[in-house]
């Protein structure tokens, strides 16, 4: 078809569907709506996953995760026994790993209370705390930074002194503005003197990393140790998880392959035997992410897939509706030699044209929805190329596939029966 033939065939297209306006119209809901969906759905998927990936980021500093699971387990309706009966690790394993694997420059204990623990000062308290127990080097395996005061000494990891690191808004709800450096404070009733304060670190995934508050991990384990009975995801009393960080970034996985040797040895465990422990790092908890997110990715897409279908329906019955009532005119092209090339590529450019409209306008809403949801709530949202660009294919595939029947039927009509057409 030449340039000429395409222009006009273009602009015969465009004054059939200008005008049935309100048809036309009616025709697009179906497209908009669905091409709105994945639009504004992978808009608050792309914003959560880049948000959450700079949280780990910052939270992590490349953290090795020494666990006896992967993350995500405690999601899992029944935990295996072989998993139930795996053993945590001590101070030796600890000590071990940092004299014989040389890509790990530092390694800290982790745990954290099994019961809930409520922070205290005269009547003023805390709810929802995340207190953890740690040593020295906690601040060197992951990413927090101290905004005043210092960090717990090796002496007081060592004596088990009550002495504990508040988050910004634990700070805040037991002080206010003024600083806690040097006061009491009562974590469920002890008093616990406050040596330091972190630099805030925000919130990801519902998750408050600055209402946080840390002691030794030998005074967890003194007032607030696990129950024998306690899930597998919790280290009971006289066992540890491990976090360790590599000597550089680029020696992440050689640090990695060192520890798990090393624990392999340490455990006896025989080379046609697998792993009865994990070593991960932040890109763990970004695979449990993406699982997560995949099955609401995966309905969000059903749903776009049925409106759009429905809304492809929709087109056909209109594209068949506007081939009845043009029969005499396409009667009329045939008898001036019109060829069925032209009128089928007429009315394919039609539902063509019509659906790709659908899917603009469904691209605007879906994006303006996302960003009245940023600025009403502040949930990060990002509008990404690859989603709009799909979003133009789909909506222009779905004219094809359903306009394909009505302009294959246009174009096969007689034209003598057409010009008789009443």
């Amino acid at each position: 078809m030449n340039l000429f033939l395409l222009r006009e065939t273009l602009g015969m297209a465009a004054r059939a569907l200008i005008a049935n306006r309100l048809r036309s119209l009616l025709a697009l809901l179906g497209i908009v709506i669905g091409v709105g969906t994945v639009i504004g759905m992978v808009a608050l998927i792309n914003g959560f996953q880049r948000s959450f990936k700079q949280s780990i980021q910052s939270f992590g500093n490349n953290t090795i995760y020494i666990r006896r699971i992967r993350p995500g387990i405690q999601f899992s309706d029944d935990v295996p026994d072989s998993l139930k009966q795996r053993k945590a690790f001590s101070m030796d394993d600890a000590r071990a790993i940092l004299a014989s694997a040389p890509a790990v420059r530092a390694i800290a204990p982790f745990k954290w209370a099994f019961q809930d623990i409520k922070l205290s000062r005269g009547d003023k308290s805390t709810r929802g705390t995340f207190c953890f127990g740690t040593n020295q080097d906690y601040l060197t395996t992951h990413g927090y930074d101290l905004e005043r005061g210092r960090f717990f000494t090796e002496e007081e990891v060592e004596r088990r002194a009550n002495v504990v690191v508040l988050g910004k808004d634990t700070r805040e709800a037991l002080f206010a503005d003024a600083s806690g450096i040097g006061r009491l404070v009562h974590l469920n009733g002890i008093p616990f003197t406050v040596i330091g304060e972190y630099r805030s670190k925000g919130r990801m995934l519902g998750n408050n990393f600055d209402e946080v508050a840390t002691i030794p991990y030998s005074v967890m384990d003194k007032y607030f140790a696990a129950p024998e009975n306690a899930p597998i995801w919790f280290p009971k009393r006289g066992e540890l998880f491990l976090d360790a960080i590599a000597t550089s970034p680029e020696e992440g996985d050689i640090a990695q392959q060192q520890i798990i040797e090393l624990l392999r040895i340490r455990r006896h465990l025989p080379s046609n035997k697998g792993n009865n422990f994990v070593v991960f790092t932040d890109d763990a908890f970004l695979s449990l992410y993406n699982a997560v997110t995949g099955g609401i990715f995966a309905l969000m897409a059903l749903v776009s897939f049925v409106s759009l279908f429905v809304g492809g329906i929709g087109i056909m019955n209109i594209m068949l509706v506007a081939v009845t009532e043009r029969t005499r005119e396409i009667g009329v092209r045939k008898a001036l030699g019109a060829p069925r090339k032209a009128i089928l590529t007429q009315f394919m450019i039609e539902a063509v044209v019509l659906t790709a409209t659908g899917g603009v306008i469904g691209i605007l809403l879906g994006a303006g929805i996302s960003w009245a949801i940023h600025a009403a709530s502040k949930m990060p949202t990002f509008v990404s190329l690859w989603s709009v660009i799909v979003g133009l294919v789909v909506s222009a595939v779905v004219g094809v596939f359903f306009g394909l029947f009505p302009a294959m039927r246009a174009s096969r009509l007689d034209p003598v029966d057409s010009l008789r057409y009443e």
